[in-house]
């Protein structure tokens, strides 16, 4: 019995040494150990930071779309600032209803926590309208070529022309390159039908601003 008792206590003493020695580190190991972690847990971080600007540049890049497609907030000054989610509207609206439309129309896009609606109601032309302007960036440029007497700026109209081609389903998959000088704009490259190409010219003529559209390079795939 004694026997079998000091068996059994040595093979008890031998595995919790086992135990022991398997858990031990040395104090190298164990500061690596955590430099490795937190080095992870950085490069984690910053995935994290890019990713979240990739998505809130394509939230803004939905919701603008979305903004121009609308015949409600077609023609505003509307700018969107996407942060984490959150998109931050900014600029013109004629009415207190075209400023709740846009704000529902921004909350529609897939990937929008919260809108921050900070359109200001006022009448197209007004002082109030055109201080509301200058939250744009297209705002702020049409204010001074409208001061210098011009009627609008040639990369404001390439921009918003572009934006416009981007957001309209029968236009969108075509591959359109969009020039403006002198308030004249020139589209080339290739559409993928004539009703595509019609369409695409339609929509650059009734942009503001636009004084002409040349087309004569803009063709139709074969």
């Amino acid at each position: 019995m004694n026997a079998l008792k000091t068996s059994l206590l040595a093979s008890t003493i031998a595995l919790a040494l086992g135990a022991t020695a398997c858990n031990a580190q040395p104090a190298g190991s164990a500061a690596d150990a955590a430099m490795t972690t937190a080095s992870a847990s950085a490069a984690d971080d910053a995935d994290r930071t890019v990713g979240q600007a990739v998505d809130d540049a394509a939230i803004t890049a939905s919701v603008k779309s979305r903004l121009l497609a609308d015949e409600r907030t077609k023609g505003f000054d509307i700018n969107v600032d996407t942060v984490r989610g959150t998109v931050t509207l900014t600029g013109g609206a004629d009415s207190l209803d075209a400023k709740l439309a846009a704000g529902k129309i921004a909350g529609e896009a897939e990937g929008v926590i919260l809108v921050d609606n900070r359109l200001m109601v006022a009448t197209e032309g007004s002082e109030l309208r055109q201080d509301a302007n200058t939250a744009t960036a297209s705002g702020e440029v049409r204010e001074a070529m409208d001061e210098a007497g011009d009627s609008a700026d040639d990369a404001w109209i390439t921009s918003k022309v572009k934006a416009q081609l981007l957001a309209d389903t029968a236009v969108k998959g075509t591959q359109i390159d969009v020039d403006t000088q002198a308030n004249v704009v020139t589209l080339t490259g290739t559409a993928d039908s004539a009703a595509a190409r019609d369409m695409a010219i339609k929509i650059a003529a009734n942009t503001k601003g636009v004084k002409n559209v040349i087309a004569d390079q803009l063709l139709v795939k074969q």
